[in-house]
């Protein structure tokens, strides 16, 4: 069925238990190489991931795509009058108010009339 994510998780972990093993022993060579290959296979499975989720196709548990027999996606193919829209209309626009309130008129003085100055 393929690797779960708990099974991924423990795996890494191991992994990690091992190379930290190495690292206390003095195995130099051994730990840095493990780390490299930890790295690239790391870095690999996020890459797949980020393939697999840009596919636009259904997953399972598992992470592999879902096949055509599992989807139910099947009756949305059937009505293709759908795709048919009316022409776009854009909403009308409100007047300006005649008041002579526009904020391109407003300069702010009535509002500093109001503060008390600045001693």
């Amino acid at each position: 069925a393929g690797l779960e994510q708990t099974h991924v998780l423990g795996i890494f972990a191991i992994t990690l238990f091992v190379i930290l093993l190495c690292g206390l022993v003095g195995f130099k060579g051994l730990t840095w190489t493990l780390l490299l290959i930890v790295n690239v296979v790391f870095f690999a499975y996020l890459m797949k991931l980020t393939i697999d989720s840009g596919l636009n196709v259904p997953l399972g548990p598992d992470g592999e795509p879902l096949g055509d027999e599992d989807s139910s996606d099947d009756d949305d193919d059937d009505d293709d009058d759908d795709d048919e829209q009316a022409p776009y209309k854009p909403p009308p626009t409100p007047e300006a108010s005649s008041s002579g309130n526009s904020p391109s008129k407003d300069t702010g003085a009535a509002a500093a009339e109001v503060l008390p100055p600045i001693v």
